[in-house]
């Protein structure tokens, strides 16, 4: 133990971390001497340690440290399932010696999270000891690619990050499968002026996907912001999902409205939406004839037949309307009641209305 000691003050003098390590939190040894993991497995995958006592008997910098996120994955791990690991250490001491595994099984790229560590033994031995343990996946974690850390560190429970006396650090990376991939949703429904709309139902419908027929999940309106929310429990694997803006009530234009149009009628500086907002005679023009009904539809007059008072547009036709001058009514006529279908997992969804015939 003596020789401990010395090995372990003359390397806090001279030791410098110079290396890079795997996106996780900086760990390894900074003395050496006396014990070491020759190899660690994991669901069969087996990697090297190191193979002897001395500092510059293996690690792929700095020593004692071992950086496998770039080499050949650990195999595949399934939720639910339990999971195998195998190491081998030496020692030339009766020591004892503390084990930790960690996976990252929320895939937000630290370990510190709860139920992240998921096996810890401690054991005093001279020579040659191989420990076999399994630990199980969880249901709720992330399916994809995720980090995971095994390290051995003398007389000390070890600590996720940083420096220690004696022992190992290893770093993996595997890929998860079979969890639970809740469904969540969010996205705005818009104004003309890029404005949120408070209030409107966006409806979430669901179906399994051996199913043919979609049923209503529920109804999220938009804040105040116009943003909706949409939050589940439902397995995204399992399930096909869309979107649905039934026909919506409009108010009334009021007399700003007429005044916004008159001036773009003296402006003449018209854009793609200015069709969809002001021309309610829907004659492909934009004159005072329109802003004359605008006043008779505040006056409870309605206006002409069979013209809506709003319409409904996706994102990539918005993109189109909103960037464009001529009037695209035609080959883009919007729609009343709106299905927006096969809806990506975590993605966001905007919808645009536009209150036909006067300004948002």
């Amino acid at each position: 133990m003596w020789n401990k000691i010395i090995n372990w003050t003359i390397a806090l003098l001279s030791f410098v971390n110079i290396y890079a390590q795997s996106p996780l939190c900086s760990s390894y040894p900074t003395s050496f001497c006396c014990e070491y993991v020759s190899s660690v497995t994991i669901n069969g995958q087996t990697y090297a340690g190191s193979n002897g006592y001395a500092a510059t008997s293996g690690g792929t910098g700095p020593n004692g440290y071992y950086n496998y996120t770039n080499a050949t994955p650990v195999p595949t791990i399934t939720a639910g399932q339990n999971i195998s690991i195998s190491y081998t250490a030496q020692t030339n001491g009766n020591y004892m010696e503390y084990f930790k595994l960690w996976v990252d099984f929320n895939g937000n790229g630290v370990l510190s999270d709860a139920g992240e560590q998921v096996y810890a033994y401690n054991v005093s031995w001279l020579g040659t000891k191989t420990v076999t343990a399994t630990f199980q996946v969880p249901t709720t974690v992330y399916n994809g690619q995720v980090y995971m850390r095994f390290m051995m560190v003398y007389a000390n429970v070890p600590a996720l990050c940083g420096s220690y006396a004696y022992g190992n650090t290893f770093d993996f990376k595997t890929t998860i499968t079979g969890a639970v991939d809740p469904f969540n949703q969010s996205g705005f429904v818009y104004g003309s002026e890029n404005n949120g709309i408070a209030n409107v139902p966006v409806k979430l419908f669901k179906k399994l996907t051996s199913e043919t027929n979609y049923t209503l999940h529920g109804t999220y309106n938009t804040n105040t912001n116009g943003q909706y929310s949409i939050t589940t429990n439902l397995n995204a694997n399992l399930y096909n999902f869309q979107i649905v803006v039934d026909a919506l009530t409009i108010s009334n234009p009021i007399t700003s409205d007429a005044q916004f149009f008159n001036q773009k009628v003296i402006n003449q500086n018209f854009v793609s939406k200015d069709y969809y907002r002001m021309d309610i005679n829907r004659n492909g023009t934009l004159s005072i004839t329109d802003v004359y009904l605008t006043y008779l539809k505040m006056l409870n007059i309605g206006f002409p037949s069979g013209t809506p008072t709003y319409r409904l547009f996706t994102s990539s036709q918005w993109s189109t309307i909103n960037s464009s001058t001529a009037n695209l009514t035609p080959t883009l006529p919007g729609v009343q009641s709106l299905t927006i279908p096969n809806l990506t997992n975590s993605s966001t969804t905007n919808i645009y209305l536009i209150r036909t015939g006067y300004a948002q």
